[in-house]
């Protein structure tokens, strides 16, 4: 069986990755045919994010990365890097260093064009297989929405509006994992806008600031992102994270229809909508479970276990982030030095000409 190493014990590791994890191993435990071993190993260096993470027997807890890597086996090791986009590089290259081959990364893929650009070099020199979380474009919900598209029973796609609103005052007061929120929801949407629409060059994109009682966070209020895609289709993504109440929507605009999507808020239920307007007829509402998460988490670890996990995704999570260091330059947002107030962020901006997206590399078949 595959073991699980978890670095970073923040939201995404401890919050998302390490209950997804028992919840998997639990579930292909009861049906014979069990994936993968807990504990899980963690790292993180904060002592309150280990004492926090995971629960008895789930988690062995350990302050460094070079503890971590001398209680596993990189040969049967699943390395979740869960860390801030910036640290992420350099916690991949020690883990393939030590011969870790199987990675899961939590998006954005890297912090920078230049950092991606080392990434995608690491990993063919390395021959890593890397896959990115992206369980939106993985999700039951997605699926149905690739169908319309695809079987064009509504007609052709002409538009993606998608709202992912939240209040994300704490968090943002408290960590500075994300230098905008460029890089908190918009990751997720606009993979799926590249997913059901495919490639596409950005033609705006700005950043505004999250005001609180006392402080302002710059850049941290929401964003808001408008896409063309080389087969007509327009996208605009929104993000408030200053939003009163949550929202995680898409709209799919067909010449004959609609398809009004709406994915699980949070891990509290895992039910996902579909609202199907056709013309003429009434509208046909689907409530249905989408586990995304873990169904995708599954996927990754069959895939790793028959050698065929990474290819397609890491592509798409290329194209993602390049636009993402698109976006990011054309609203002047850079990662947060370290030795910089968390409050310190480049002023933002509004770009209003498009920009193309760079290249995505080739999918490897027979990926390891």
């Amino acid at each position: 069986m595959l073991k699980p190493l978890v670095v970073g014990l923040g939201r995404s590791g401890s919050g998302l990755h390490l209950k997804t994890l028992a919840r998997l191993a639990r579930r292909t435990a009861a049906t014979g045919d069990p994936l993968l071993a807990l504990p899980v190993v963690g790292c993180d260096p904060r002592a309150e994010a280990r004492g926090s993470a995971g629960a008895p027997g789930e988690l062995t807890a350990v302050g460094t990365l070079d503890e971590a890597l001398a209680r596993i086996d990189p040969d049967t090791t699943v390395a979740h890097v869960c860390t801030p986009p910036r640290l992420r590089y350099d916690v991949i290259a020690r883990l393939a260093q030590h011969g870790v081959r199987r990675l899961i990364v939590e998006k954005p893929l890297a912090a920078s064009a230049d950092e991606l650009d080392a990434l995608v070099r690491l990993r063919e020199r390395a021959d890593l297989d890397i896959v990115v979380v992206s369980h939106w474009t993985g999700s039951r919900l997605t699926g149905r929405l690739r169908r319309l598209v695809r079987d064009e029973a509504l007609g052709p796609l002409r538009r993606i509006t998608v709202d992912q609103h939240k209040p994300r005052f704490l968090r943002s007061l408290t960590t500075d994992g994300h230098p905008s929120a460029l890089d908190v929801e918009i990751p997720h949407s606009l993979a799926l806008a590249l997913d059901l629409a495919g490639p596409a060059e950005l033609r705006a994109a700005r950043c505004w600031d999250l005001r609180c009682e006392d402080r302002v966070l710059p850049g941290l209020g929401g964003a808001h992102v408008e896409l063309a895609h080389p087969s007509g289709v327009t996208t605009l993504l929104c993000s408030d994270l200053g939003a009163a109440v949550r929202q995680r929507s898409v709209v799919c605009a067909f010449e004959g229809g609609t398809a009004t999507a709406h994915f699980p808020l949070s891990e509290d239920d895992d039910h996902a909508q579909l609202i199907v307007h056709g013309p003429g007829s009434e509208a046909d509402h689907h409530v249905f479970r989408d586990d995304a998460l873990t169904d995708f988490l599954e996927g990754a670890y069959r895939g790793f276990a028959a050698g065929t996990a990474g290819a397609v995704n890491f592509a798409l999570a290329c194209a993602t982030a390049r636009l993402l260091c698109v976006a990011r330059e054309r609203c002047a947002v850079v990662p947060r030095p370290e030795t910089v107030p968390s409050t310190a962020v480049a002023p933002t901006a509004v770009a209003p000409t498009p920009v193309p997206a760079a290249g995505v590399p080739q999918a490897r078949a027979g990926s390891r």
